[in-house]
């Protein structure tokens, strides 16, 4: 077997432990916000109100907590009171959820011209190393500002990957074969978040009972639900997964290199403050990048309602449980990062049959189109289950047309692609960020449907700034 396959496997495995890593933290945020943030929330006052999806939640929640029809339910005050502040704990677990997302797009930039300088090894390995310990530093959180503080961490820890990956994929592979190897690892990255949910809740399980981090910190978790089940064990999971993140780093280490044997390395420059900005400045006269810029933010400001706010709607909506909301996550992550390989052979398969500027912006353009419509028709299907199904189609769209993007940025991105995907992972990110906090103001004041519509509007955006794109036009000449 070439080397170069090995290379792009273990890449694709890095990709996947971050994506556990990254996902788990929704799967598990129902009891991080139940031990964390309720008890802090404060007496409701009287501007604090509740919306009718709201107070369905909070009935349906009800009756199933006393195992009652839904008609037999009345909320009292005491449950009028209780459902307000789980409404200020929900937002500030948006912010959490948001957080990550921020520092994530902030550094894109930075870290990929970083990796263009160090090499894609080095800085590949060091940040599997580093999020692997803040992901481990998770479980030791006590409140709100110290759980904040660790998600903008992990997003500093996290926001090297993919830049440094492109990167050594380009490396390694011939310019025909840069859409399947770019595919192959940003499948190991969905598969990563296919499995975290339901992989998350069984661990979490699992580890019921056993003190993983007590021994370091007071630990105060919630009581036993109706049923007599305990808390799952969420700061365990965290501190498990750490620990085999770090493993993963010294694997990386140990196997990879920049090169291929006998190919002299380029001369490497920038890696100072100086060559950032020039980078930033290089990047931003490129109206080429704006719509590349454009294209992923509103891809991922839709998107990342599956990572980030779907277990609580799939709570507040059906009155899913947690031990069903990670098989059902999963599922939509699953069918989803089924569209990566194939989309791979489109996007070079296209790039023969169009040319290189088409063969880009095409796949892209029509895949969020698609995505739109699978928004739109949310609001109109009758079960949790058929809103998976959508969200899945969503997805699928999504990881079909995530191997163009890579290999636009390798296309246009010459000497700097760790920079040029940076720059449209930035941009990506930052619509993921505002994602949950937007569409958690958008379901307090209009409802989750509002959340969908609003999507698909973002989706289209995205599709416009996709036919745009030009990837016979590098950076360095625009």
């Amino acid at each position: 077997m070439p080397y170069r396959y090995f290379i792009v496997a273990i890449t694709a495995v890095a990709a996947l432990w971050m994506y556990i890593d990254r996902v788990c933290f929704s799967t598990l945020a129902g009891p991080m916000k139940t031990e964390l943030l309720l008890p802090l929330a404060p007496p409701p006052g009287p501007d604090d109100k509740l919306n009718e999806t709201e107070i369905k939640a909070a009935t349906n929640a009800k009756a199933k907590r006393l195992k009652k029809p839904v008609e037999q339910v009345e909320l009292t005050a005491e449950d009028l009171d209780a459902a307000k502040k789980k409404k200020w704990a929900d937002s500030r677990m948006s912010f959490a959820l948001s957080a990550f997302f921020l520092t994530y797009a902030l550094f894109q930039i930075p870290m990929g011209t970083l990796a263009d300088r160090y090499g894609t090894r080095t800085v590949l390995a060091l940040s599997i190393a580093a999020w692997s310990l803040v992901t481990m530093a998770t479980g030791f959180v006590l409140g709100f500002a110290a759980l904040l503080a660790i998600r903008l961490l992990l997003g500093i820890t996290e926001s090297g990957a993919y830049p440094a990956a492109a990167g050594l994929v380009k490396n390694w592979a011939a310019s025909e074969e840069r859409g399947r190897f770019s595919s192959v690892v940003a499948f190991g990255g969905r598969v990563g978040g296919a499995i975290a949910p339901w992989l998350t809740s069984t661990v979490a399980a699992l580890l019921v009972g056993v003190a993983v981090v007590e021994w370091a910190i007071p630990t105060t978790p919630a009581p036993p639900d109706a049923d007599g089940k305990a808390p799952p064990n969420w700061r365990g999971v965290f501190f498990v997964y750490g620990l085999a993140g770090l493993v993963v780093a010294l694997v990386f280490w140990l196997f990879v290199r920049d090169y291929p044997p006998g190919v002299e390395p380029p001369k490497k420059t920038g890696g100072s403050l100086g060559a950032i900005l020039q980078n930033v400045f290089r990047l931003g006269r490129s109206r080429n990048m704006w719509f590349f810029g454009g294209v992923q933010f509103g891809v991922n400001l839709g998107w990342a309602f599956v990572v980030t706010l779907l277990p609580i709607y799939l709570t507040e909506s059906y009155g899913v449980p947690l031990d069903e909301i990670g098989p059902m996550q999963s599922t939509a992550l699953t069918i989803g990062f089924i569209g990566m390989l194939p989309g791979g052979f489109v996007t070079d398969f296209m790039r023969k049959k169009l040319g290189l500027r088409y063969g880009r912006s095409v796949p892209i353009g029509l895949a969020m189109i698609g995505c739109a419509i699978a928004y739109f028709a949310i609001p109109a299907l009758p079960t949790a289950w058929a809103v998976i199904v959508a969200l899945g189609a969503m997805a699928f769209l999504v990881d079909m047309h995530n191997p163009s993007i890579w290999s636009f940025a390798q296309d246009v991105g010459g000497k700097n692609v760790g920079a040029a995907l940076g720059w449209g992972n930035m941009w990506g990110n930052l619509g993921a960020a505002l994602s949950p906090v937007l569409m958690n103001v958008v379901k307090d004041d209009f409802g989750w449907n509002a959340v969908f519509i609003v999507g698909a509007f973002a989706f289209l955006s995205s599709s416009a700034c996709g036919f745009l794109l030009n990837a016979t036009k590098p950076v360095e000449a625009d």
